[in-house]
């Protein structure tokens, strides 16, 4: 991109987007486009009052969960999980499940390929409802999941640590 710019090319930015819910799109509104990027749908285009999920703001459907527990290394030696973060995930997909939510509006999306492995066989195995439900959650690394949307996304990020360490997510590209 920074190349393109260099050799004169003028950008083309997004000027309305249509996917997410406003109080979502304020973040790379103000970080990435300087606050002028549009809204085309609306609060009332997003709401969905049927699905009892606990949010702290049903204005804001966003919620940020702290999870405690540690980082390890996956079985495959090359990434990392977090058992307890992928605990909580199968909690929040279980609590929109149970609210009627349908297992292909939902996305379970992390960095580590540790993570999406554990994640998949713990909604199988630890999971209260029927396993053809969590089988039909779409769990993605950012990568796959680039470009595609879906109704409810969770993200986990997997990293904590005593040093704070973020591992290669702290690289900007």
């Amino acid at each position: 991109f920074e190349r393109l710019i260099a050799l004169g090319q003028r950008p083309l930015r997004l000027q309305v987007q249509y996917r997410m819910h406003p109080a979502l799109s304020e973040f790379p509104s103000v970080t990435f486009y300087e606050g002028s990027l549009q809204n085309g749908v609306c609060h009332e285009d997003r709401y969905r009052p049927a699905v009892n999920f606990p949010w702290v703001d049903p204005a804001r459907p966003m919620l940020f969960w702290a999870s405690l527990g540690p980082e390890e290394i996956s079985a495959s030696g090359t990434s990392f999980l977090n058992r307890t973060e992928a605990a909580n995930v199968e909690k929040a997909v279980t609590l929109l499940l149970k609210s009627g939510v349908q297992p292909d509006q939902i996305a379970v999306v992390t960095p580590y390929e540790g993570q999406r492995a554990y994640v998949v066989s713990h909604m199988v195995r630890q999971g209260m409802l029927r396993q053809e439900l969590y089988q039909d959650v779409e769990v993605a690394s950012v990568d796959a999941f680039q470009g595609r949307e879906k109704d409810y996304v969770l993200l986990t990020c997997v990293r904590s640590n005593e040093f704070q360490g973020i591992g290669f997510v702290k690289d900007p590209r």
